[in-house]
């Protein structure tokens, strides 16, 4: 059993028909609506209250057989520059007053060093190979992510943006797409008449530790073990690129009802995040021409979830400002003075 609650659809029917009693025209905030509904039926309240949030942040190289020519140290560099609150992130952070946490799960060099930083280092960095990893580091970092969620919800967090710091990360995030994405990519490819063979790779669904090990990375891993704990404890998730989309995509695989919890932030003009988004049917909200990491793309996404937010608690209907309702068009008979 996944353990994930279900949406609240009475709370979601009835925060649909507030929304629609806002004084603007039935349905003109697009997505910003279908966002508020859904937090309404995550957190079981027609007009929620503001989010608690926080950013988390996961480091973790890829490809360190000879691969990485700074063997690490831009990684390293990163890591600090965002404990130390000069990132790019942080500044977003900060005007959401969300704390940034930063866990080393798999990055090449040692990061005690960085004041800040929860140093759960399970492999100094991940190989470029088959096995990528052992079953016992996957299922370390997965447990890792696991328990930061499980902290955070506990301390009342109840949506967090993710984030990835590492070298050559899309590498992985590629082969654990195509791992998800194996039976598509087989039909695909025989229509073009040419086959593709994905080794090692079984039913991700069935096996997402083993597959994980054959093809993954370690902060990929952690993200999938916090995508998972945070949606079975109500926890909201906002994620952006392709690293973290890889996490998302394979807990979803796993366990789909998962795919209520998350909110996709950022668009992104990258082949593996398309692919993501058109295997998990999903839209993302912001489109921006940027390539940064480090959560920058989530922590703009948790502001939409503030905007959302704003509108149910800010916004007057038609019965609270006394103005008249619609009397004909898409709001004639759902837009009622009497909603308020």
């Amino acid at each position: 059993m996944s353990g994930i609650p279900k949406l609240n659809e009475e709370i979601m029917k009835a925060c649909q028909l507030y929304v629609d009693n806002l004084i603007k025209p039935i349905h003109s905030l697009g997505k910003l609506e279908e966002m508020a509904v859904r937090i309404a039926g995550i957190r079981g309240e027609v007009k929620p209250s503001y989010l608690n949030k926080a950013l988390v942040i996961f480091g973790g190289d890829t490809a360190v057989d000879g691969e990485n020519k700074t063997k690490g140290q831009l990684s390293h560099d990163e890591m600090k520059l965002v404990a130390q609150g000069y990132g790019p992130v942080n500044v977003i952070a900060r005007n959401l007053e969300s704390p940034v946490y930063l866990v080393d799960v798999g990055l090449e060099k040692d990061t005690s060093d960085i004041e800040g930083v929860l140093t759960k280092k399970m492999i100094h960095g991940t190989h470029h190979g088959h096995p990528a990893m052992d079953d016992e580091v996957v299922n370390g970092a997965v447990s890792i992510g696991m328990s930061v969620a499980k902290t955070l919800a506990s301390q009342g967090v109840e949506a967090a943006g993710l984030g990835n710091i590492g070298e050559r990360s899309l590498l992985s995030a590629l082969a654990v797409t195509a791992a998800v994405m194996k039976e598509d990519l087989m039909k695909v490819s025989a229509k073009g008449g040419y086959s593709i063979r994905l080794a090692g790779i079984g039913n991700f669904g069935e096996n997402p530790i083993g597959n994980l090990a054959e093809v993954g990375s370690c902060e990929i891993a952690a993200l999938f073990g916090f995508v998972v704990e945070a949606a079975r404890n109500g926890m909201i998730v906002a994620f952006d690129n392709a690293v973290t989309g890889a996490a998302v995509l394979a807990a979803v695989t796993v366990y789909p009802e998962i795919r209520n919890f998350v909110f996709p932030s950022v668009y992104y003009e990258e082949p593996v995040h398309k692919m993501q988004m058109q295997k998990l049917g999903m839209h993302a909200y912001l489109h921006y021409d940027f390539t940064e990491a480090e959560g920058f793309g989530s922590a703009l996404g948790l502001s939409l979830l503030d905007a959302a937010i704003d509108m149910l608690n800010q916004m007057k209907t038609f019965g609270t400002a006394d103005v008249d309702v619609a009397i004909d068009g898409a709001g004639s008979g759902r837009q009622r003075k009497e909603i308020r």
